[in-house]
């Protein structure tokens, strides 16, 4: 990922329970950033991470990005990244599932039969709609 000089990506989450941080993934091998599309996705999609309230991707001790779902009726995704290469990079990405080294559509179809893209001013933001209202967290 971008001018990095080391593999210490992590991924947290955000216990809804306590505000606990969790560690969830080391990201030793393939591209952080297309692991972590996969791992947004599972989470707005409700198949991982029900538990949680959020999560973020990590370089060490800085954060790279922020995904949250929030709203009561309607649900938003809202990724929020530190720097415009972040954000490029996401938008340019596949998902990657782990030890599977190669960007396939895993998830992304049904992540966008649910979630539409909205589209914000501000360059360090992604927002996405669920516009299925059958998938209340």
């Amino acid at each position: 990922m971008g001018n990095y000089l080391s593999s210490d990506f992590y991924i947290y989450s955000r216990l809804l329970e306590d505000d606990t941080y969790v560690l969830r993934e080391e990201l030793k091998e393939g591209n952080p950033m297309s692991r972590f599309k996969h791992e947004v996705y599972a989470y707005a999609l409700s198949k991982k991470y029900k538990d949680d309230k959020s999560l973020y991707m990590y370089y060490g001790y800085s954060r790279v990005a922020k995904a949250i779902v929030e709203g009561d009726d309607v649900k938003y995704l809202v990724i929020t990244f530190c720097s415009e290469e972040a954000a490029k990079e996401w938008d340019e990405c596949n998902e990657q599932m782990d030890k599977v080294y190669v960007d396939v559509v895993w998830l992304e179809r049904p992540f966008l039969n649910s979630w539409v893209y909205h589209v914000e001013e501000d360059f360090l933001v992604r927002k996405y709609q669920n516009f299925k209202m059958d998938m209340k967290k």
